[in-house]
């Protein structure tokens, strides 16, 4: 009875199946509502051209494609209970899952997907925080917090060295900021720096914001790099810039889009937004970007992500000219794969993935605009 009610919910999670008679199911895994609505729609959207672009041609190893996808609302219980019913659902061949997009429960999950011989692909999350596990049956693209605290530091040291650093960051375990918080004080170590980085990490108490804020005055800090909860930052922002009108931000452009930098009005002066990088500037991803156009398609934000991981599971799967879990797993491992893809690429634990890119906020009279700096 409990297996059949899961499978009943999960097909109702499901907005929507590419209807095709084929044996082999595609799973993806991202919210359709709440804060991340429009990342879930971009990578929904990029999943159903990948798709759409195999079963135009023919499919992979002469089966045509189906795509599921599933609505996980970001949540830690339903992420858990959907990796579960998807072992469970007899009715569909799911051989790969492309996501999840949130990383509630992200381990957890994934040794649910390792169990049940289903490929993973996380395209990008938005809290993945990396582990050294060598996992050999799930392939990362870009996305670790770890590669941010690295280009926080490269473009700090390029434009700001010698000032104060405070980085204030959630510090539970589950949100992966203390692995931003190790990265980065490895970087200042690294180039003799460490005196200029301090810490405040943050509990569950909102009231905490204010003895926060009282004592990155009192320590001097000219830079504040902040990582936490969305709805603690704006009340951090203003309190903050009230008493330092001139100190200098940087944050998670996930956590501070461009409406809310309106919002802040002047207090937004000296804003700096770390984003995952644009793999619409890859040399990888000319040739996708090509056929694409080519179909009058110009992808947007994490649409590319999506399509590029179903592209590369594809090529996998021809490579292996199955759709076996090991097969794919030991040719995931494979050099042709590490060196056709590791630019972008970020498997089995590697950190080295590509930059994030930095943008700067310009007020003005219409509000103000983002510009690239880094």
């Amino acid at each position: 009875m409990k297996r059949k009610l899961l499978v009943l919910v999960l097909m109702l999670l499901c907005g929507f199946c590419l209807m095709a008679k084929a044996d082999v199911t595609l799973a993806i895994i991202a919210p359709k509502a709440g804060d991340y609505i429009k990342s879930g729609h971009e990578l929904f959207e990029g999943a159903r051209l990948a798709v759409q672009e195999f079963n135009d041609n023919g499919g992979i190893n002469g089966e045509k494609l189906d795509l599921l996808t599933i609505d996980d609302r970001c949540d830690d219980r339903l992420a858990l209970s959907t990796a579960q019913m998807l072992t469970l659902l007899k009715s569909k061949k799911i051989v790969l899952v492309v996501g999840p997009y949130c990383a509630n429960r992200f381990d957890d999950i994934a040794a649910i997907y390792e169990q049940a011989r289903i490929f993973q692909i996380v395209p990008t999350t938005e809290v993945y925080h990396s582990r050294n596990d060598d996992k050999k049956w799930q392939i990362m693209l870009l996305g670790s917090k770890v590669q941010m605290s690295r280009d926080f530091f490269k473009f700090y040291n390029q434009n700001f060295a010698g000032l104060k650093v405070g980085f204030v960051y959630d510090g539970q375990a589950s949100t992966g900021y203390t692995d931003v918080a190790k990265s980065l004080y490895d970087e200042f170590r690294r180039y003799g720096k460490a005196e200029r980085l301090k810490f405040y990490p943050l509990n569950e108490e909102i009231a905490e914001i204010d003895d926060v804020v009282k004592q990155i005055v009192a320590d001097n800090i000219h830079i504040v790099f902040v990582l936490g909860k969305k709805d603690d930052l704006l009340p951090f922002v203003r309190s903050i810039k009230k008493k330092n009108h001139d100190i200098i931000l940087f944050t998670s452009k996930k956590m501070l889009p461009t409406k809310r930098l309106k919002e802040l009005g002047s207090a937004a002066h000296g804003i700096y937004l770390l984003d995952l990088p644009g793999l619409k500037d890859s040399l990888m991803f000319t040739e996708s970007l090509v056929n694409l156009r080519l179909l009058g398609i110009e992808p947007e934000g994490l649409e590319t992500y999506s399509y590029v991981a179903i592209k590369l599971w594809g090529e996998l799967a021809r490579m292996a000219k199955s759709f076996d879990y090991a097969k794919l797993a030991k040719m995931a491992s494979s050099p042709t794969l590490n060196e056709k893809w590791g630019d972008f690429l970020m498997h089995s634990g590697r950190h080295d993935s590509a930059k994030y890119i930095i943008e700067e906020w310009h007020i003005s009279s219409e509000g103000g605009a983002l510009k690239q700096v880094y």
